[in-house]
């Protein structure tokens, strides 16, 4: 017994059919098919081919959309040609060029528009093979003006040119910054060359979230002498008519020698940025109904020189404001090892001659390349890596773990507070870190006797056995808490003191905002910039306040209002001191008073003190009244707040603003008030409910601290969560201030 097997196979080539005309659709279909098998390809548009029915002919059948079927034409795809059009008694009976090639496994069909004018060598009713070089060729020959083209040039120079980027809650997060750029187009220069270049003398990227510790993203190091330009491109481009071949013969891009980018990434940047992407919706940017296919064409460059890059790579990691779950097992390793100063990135020159290939080729190699550069240095990377700084994120992430074992919550909402204070010297570190480790033993030591009875008078006798429970583990846990926060600022501490010490050493520049955030009040309109209202902004969140035992400086929260309230309006007042309105409260600042006598106030790096503040909700009425040193027919120079009585401040139901004597600036801060009241006042609030976005990625607040909690239909800044507060003597804010 005998067995045989046989099988047929038959091969259906893969084709791009590509419409390349200006103006006409073309119908498309295999030769004999159905009436119903047309497929339309508009203008510019590119489609995949495969034969419907092997056993046909492999022909393939065309027609302008809207003529005859009788007038269709057919043509071979499966042979490389190029067919012209036909002449018929002067005229031309086919005014479509289908031309034929080879791409790899793939033939590629390209459709386009025959222009009389330009094409007087015409063959007759004739196919003739012809390979890409042919047909650039030929193309390039057909392009050729009649006429000598005319020379145009455009010259833009811009003294500094600014963008900002802001996100949906709405909130300004980047400020794009670029000093005296030049930007030159020059066309008509012969046989298709067209030039382009850019110059520019200065590019910098602000991070401009409130109290960021790196308030500047990206900026160009400045060493030695002046340099006349830090980028500069130049790129001669060179027309031939083809859709799908883009010849350059020069591509140049340089920067100064000895020269580095500086990248300075704080974590919450990220999410933001992150955050807002999500948010964007780009099918208003592009239409994702298009049947156009983007043609991979081929780049053609003649000279390519780029000069060498380096980038100096500093990271800060914040895991207290990193969305939870995002980075999984990873995000542990990241506040370990996140922190880099410094870390020295090289992209190594390339200079390249006559490189030829496919854009997506090109694209790929390129992104190799880099990866090589980046791989092939690991010392320099491991370098950059911060020690100190990596040390202190661990050292605080374990601390973070044991107070949860502690289950206290108010210990775990007042170590979170304390852990979001920077520290920048030793007196941070005795103040914060001390203050960690007492009352870490502090609540260990007293929760063995508090928590029993808490626990008793919540659920008898349960709750008494579980509270001397949750005392035991206390008295263990938050000690040991408090001693890791210690060491954790210890480090955090000698991190900072040795990054100032390398700063004096070097004389490195000091890294300053092109120019304060952008004042978005709370009703989340964009006005135009205002410098002024801006300085109030800064100094709003920047103002510290005295939690217990007055102000005594060892106590003191900064940036208690930072993100819990909107800025309105500020004013400078006699004596150093400031008021400032908020979409929810008033405020009276004093101004440091070592900068009183030392220099002149700096609004972007000098905190002020939180003397007085009152609510809208504790505000009865207002009374402009007359000084004892004013004229009796002047202006009044007093403004009395009353307040609702509350049996803990009896005494206090009246604040006093002190304006300046002989003009009407109590007038206006009474003006401002009542506006905002108004707006934001809690019956205004009561009649009109709007939806405000809450900005992410913030660490939660102790959720009985009365001053981080919004009022229902106000603008809400994220009360939940606030960042990391920077140390009282960081830079926050520009150099113009």
């Amino acid at each position: 017994m005998c067995s045989c097997s046989w099988s047929l196979v038959m091969k259906n080539s893969y084709n791009r059919i590509e419409n390349r005309s200006m103006f006409l659709p073309i119908c498309i279909r295999q030769v004999d098919s159905a009436s119903d098998s047309w497929k339309l390809l508009l203008p510019g548009a590119a489609a995949s081919f495969l034969w419907e029915d092997l056993g046909k002919r492999h022909l393939l059948e065309l027609l302008v959309d809207g003529t005859e079927t009788s007038e269709s034409l057919k043509y071979d795809i499966d042979e490389v040609s190029d067919h012209q059009p036909i002449h018929v008694g002067g005229g031309c009976s086919r005014a479509l060029r289908v031309t034929i090639l080879k791409e790899d496994k793939m033939n590629v069909v390209k459709i386009s528009d025959w222009m009389p004018e330009s094409d007087p060598t015409a063959l007759l009713g004739k196919s003739t093979p012809s390979l890409l070089s042919q047909i650039s060729l030929n193309d390039s020959q057909q392009q050729l003006p009649a006429t000598t083209e005319s020379e145009f040039h455009v010259i833009l120079e811009l003294t500094e040119l600014g963008m900002s980027v802001i996100d949906h809650t709405p909130e300004e997060i980047l400020y794009f910054s670029v000093q005296s750029l030049l930007l030159a187009y020059s066309t008509g220069l012969g046989a298709g060359i067209s030039r382009f270049k850019l110059r520019m003398h200065g590019l910098q990227i602000d991070n401009q979230l409130p109290l960021t510790p790196m308030p500047v993203l990206f900026r160009p190091q400045r060493v030695g002498e002046e340099m006349d330009y830090i980028l500069k491109f130049s790129m001669t481009l060179q027309s031939n008519g083809l859709l799908d071949l883009c010849v350059y013969p020069y591509i140049g891009f340089s920067g100064p020698e000895n020269f580095a980018f500086l990248i300075n990434i704080h974590e919450p940047i990220i999410w933001r940025l992150h955050e807002m992407v999500r948010q964007v919706n780009f099918n208003r940017v592009y239409d994702t109904q298009s049947t156009a296919v983007s043609v991979d064409p081929i780049i053609q460059i003649g000279v390519l020189n780029m000069s060498e890059v380096r980038f100096k790579l500093s990271m800060a990691m914040s895991p207290s404001q990193r969305p939870r779950g995002v980075l999984g097992f990873w995000s542990s390793l990241m506040t370990a090892l996140g922190n880099t100063e410094n870390m020295p990135v090289r992209l190594n020159q390339r200079f390249c001659e006559n490189v030829c290939m496919r854009q997506s080729t090109m694209i790929s190699n390129a992104v190799s390349n880099i990866k090589k550069d980046l791989l092939g240095q690991p010392l320099q990377l491991l370098s950059g890596v911060d020690i100190l700084g990596n040390a202190s994120s661990a050292l605080g992430h374990m601390s973070k773990s044991v107070a949860a074992l502690s289950m206290d919550k108010k210990f775990i909402q007042s170590r979170q507070r304390q852990k979001n204070k920077g520290v920048e010297d030793l007196g941070d570190v005795i103040r914060d870190g001390g203050g960690a480790l007492a009352k870490g033993l502090f609540r260990g030591v007293t929760g063995i006797l508090t928590k029993p009875l808490e626990g008793a008078k919540t659920s008898g006798v349960e709750g008494f056995v579980q509270g001397v429970g949750k005392g035991i583990i206390g008295a263990a846990a938050q000690p040991v808490s408090g001693v890791l926060d210690l060491l954790s600022k210890t480090t955090e501490g000698a991190n900072a003191m040795k990054m100032k010490i390398a700063s004096a050493i070097t004389s490195e520049e000091q890294l300053l905002r092109r120019r304060l955030p952008r004042v978005i009040s709370g009703d989340n309109f964009l006005r135009p910039y205002n410098g002024y209202k801006a300085e109030g902004q800064v100094i709003l969140q920047l103002a510290e306040s005295g939690s217990f035992l007055g102000q005594v400086d060892l106590f003191k929260v900064r940036g208690k209002f930072a993100l819990s309230d909107a800025y309105e309006d500020h004013f400078m007042l006699p004596k150093w001191k400031i008021v400032v309105v908020t979409h929810r409260r008033v405020m009276l600042l004093q101004q440091p008073s070592n900068i009183i006598a030392q220099r002149k106030f700096t609004p972007a790096r000098d905190p002020c003190s939180v003397l007085w503040d009152v609510l809208w909700d504790d505000l009865v009425t207002m009374e402009l009244t007359h000084g004892k040193k004013d004229q009796p027919k002047g202006l009044p120079s007093r403004l009395i707040l009353y307040l609702r009585s509350k049996l803990a401040e009896v005494k206090e139901q009246a604040r006093v603003i002190k304006c300046s004597r002989g003009t009407d600036q109590a007038i206006e801060i009474y003006s401002s008030i009542e506006r905002a009241t108004n707006t934001y006042g809690q019956k205004s609030s009561k009649e009109k409910l709007t939806d405000k976005v809450t900005k992410p990625y913030s660490p939660p607040l102790d959720g009985s601290d009365l001053e981080a909690t919004p009022k229902v239909g106000v603008f809400n800044l994220s009360p939940q969560r606030v960042p990391t507060l920077i140390p009282s003597s960081s830079t926050f804010g520009s150099s113009s201030t």
